[in-house]
């Protein structure tokens, strides 16, 4: 009787012994099993500024000049993408101003960009892009500085409606990174600084007033709206943005 209950204590220990034994193996291959997963899904999710992705700008809308600008970046090889967007603006978007009319535009940007760092994790990039924006709209009751100005004696045209035209292209070199927000999204931010050449171009003015400029007024205070000045110009272009990235691969 003796003996029996010993093998029996002994089989309930060795059985407790080997289902622990068995339990923590268990839960060591759940956590390897997880780190492995959650290495893979990094690894997949930081990969994503080399595959395909198309993107939607979040600055765009809110610009002097609104338009929806979506874009589409494929891979080369393990450094290079190339891509762009193209953008549309028209009248009745939330930031289109109220003092004018029939206003449309169309952009399109290519772009290459070089990825930094090295293997497949990259998360910073600098980048060539190419831009052509072209604007129209009528404006209302509104001033701008004529090209002639008949020799000084005008230096503003004060109108009642006007069509306004812009023309601008140029390059920049943009600088940016990428922040991982799922294993589909990211948000890319981006710098550039470059050269612009712009042409603003009035037309069919209607009831047109010659004003001297002021310019005590205006010498502390400049006027920074781009549609004032007629005619062509060149000079810095700056350009901030965020976009919106949805990985296609």
């Amino acid at each position: 009787m003796r003996i029996t209950r010993s093998l029996l204590i002994l089989f309930l220990f060795t059985t407790h012994f080997a289902l622990s034994q068995t339990t923590r193996e268990e839960r060591k291959a759940i956590r390897v099993e997880k780190r492995i997963k959650k290495i893979e899904r990094r690894d997949s999710i930081s990969r994503i500024p080399v595959k395909s992705y198309v993107s939607l700008s979040l600055v765009s809308p809110i610009t002097p000049f609104p338009r929806i600008n979506v874009g589409y970046t494929t891979s080369l090889n393990t450094h290079w993408s190339v891509g762009g967007s193209v953008g549309v603006g028209f009248q009745g978007l939330p930031f289109t101003s109220e003092e004018s009319e029939n206003y449309r535009l169309f952009e399109i940007r290519p772009e290459v960009l070089y990825f930094i760092g090295k293997g497949e994790k990259y998360t910073n990039y600098i980048g060539l892009e190419l831009f052509y924006i072209n604007s129209k709209e009528t404006l209302l009751f509104d001033t701008f500085e004529p090209v002639n100005d008949l020799n000084g004696t005008v230096t503003q045209v004060s109108y009642e409606r006007a069509d306004y035209q812009r023309v601008k292209n140029g390059f920049l070199v943009n600088f940016g990174e990428y922040t991982r927000l799922s294993n589909k999204l990211m948000l890319r931010v981006n710098f550039g600084l470059g050269i612009r050449f712009k042409d603003n171009r009035y037309s069919d003015i209607q009831n047109p007033t010659f004003n001297r400029f002021d310019f005590e007024d205006n010498f502390f205070f400049g006027d920074t709206d781009p549609k004032r000045i007629e005619g062509f110009s060149t000079g810095v272009e700056f350009n901030m943005d965020f976009r919106l990235i949805y990985k296609l691969d």
